[in-house]
């Protein structure tokens, strides 16, 4: 009985319903050198709600209904609000921005909502609160993407990231400026070679033709996380959320990142047809993406 009180409290739903409603996942060790995971008591959450009068609503921790992996740096708080928690202010920061940018050219965003002392985030320590509106809709499923249509889903995919994309090219907010190019060749690619045994051929012909195109490649202010959790669609609308590791960088990134995101969310081993499927899936956003934000022939390269 304490437990199941406990977990109620704590999770923000019964274990028998949350059995039912996500999928068991192997829990993994966290290294807390390299990742930012945040545990917060649920008396500091009632706590925090207080600076928006909103101490009083329940409380329930975020899943993704894909993977059953918990979000520990947000919170629903009742049916429209979330409260998300960061130990980073710039990424923060950054992320208020952009979805005013957004929200204030038409598009869907999850819009900060100010504290009752005019503020846009609460400081409590080392850590940093904000509230946001949630979005009405769901947020896609890697699994449903293969079903019935799948080439027009994944044609629709990159068609918006294709209208966000330009909208963000006029939006001026701070941002890291990232040398992809640097980052696959100076660290990423030795790694796989390390790891998986690529020929020296193959990373010499890669380190050839990328470096070759880089610098025509277009760059601009890009999401650079839009995996299908963060693309939330209703009726009539669509929208992303989690702004934070938004940055300046080749903005081809961006589609071939949903691709990918896809496919490691729903990757089978020996499904050699859900694999070809797959293929389709990454040409549709690609070819998506370029009937919205046309690509240049180096970008198609």
């Amino acid at each position: 009985a304490g437990f199941y009180k406990a977990f109620k409290r704590e999770i923000g739903y019964t274990p028998s319903e949350f059995l039912e409603r996500f999928k068991a996942k192997k829990p993994y060790v966290i290294n807390l050198f390299k990742e930012e995971s945040i545990m917060i008591k649920h008396s500091k959450i009632v706590d925090i709600l207080k600076h928006w009068n909103l101490q009083s609503e329940p409380i329930k921790s975020v899943y993704y209904e894909e993977t059953g992996e918990c979000n520990e740096n947000a919170y629903y708080i009742g049916d429209k609000h979330v409260l998300k928690v960061t130990a980073n202010l710039g990424e923060l920061k950054k992320h208020i921005a952009l979805s005013k940018a957004l929200s204030s050219v038409g598009l869907y965003a999850a819009n900060v909502v100010k504290a009752v002392d005019g503020s846009e985030y609460v400081v409590d320590g080392e850590l940093y609160f904000s509230l946001t509106e949630r979005l009405d809709g769901r947020q896609i499923k890697a699994s449903e993407i293969y079903f019935n249509d799948y080439v027009g889903k994944s044609r629709f995919i990159g068609e918006i990231i294709g209208q966000l994309h330009l909208a963000l090219k006029n939006v001026d907010a701070a941002v890291n400026e990232v040398n992809i190019f640097k980052d696959v060749t100076g660290w990423a690619m030795p790694k796989v070679k390390e790891c998986v045994g690529l020929s020296d051929s193959l990373c010499d012909a890669y380190t050839s033709v990328f470096g070759a195109i880089y610098d025509k490649l277009p760059t601009q202010i890009i999401h650079r996380d839009p995996n299908p959790g963060n693309i939330i669609t209703s009726d009539d609308k669509w929208g992303f959320i989690d702004f934070e590791l938004s940055e300046k960088n080749i903005r081809i990134l961006d589609p071939c990142y949903a691709a990918t995101a896809l496919l490691s969310e729903s990757f089978s081993e020996n499904d050699a047809g859900k694999l070809d499927k797959w293929i389709d899936i990454y040409k549709g956003i690609i070819a998506g993406y370029d009937s919205v934000a046309k690509m240049s022939e180096d970008e198609l390269k």
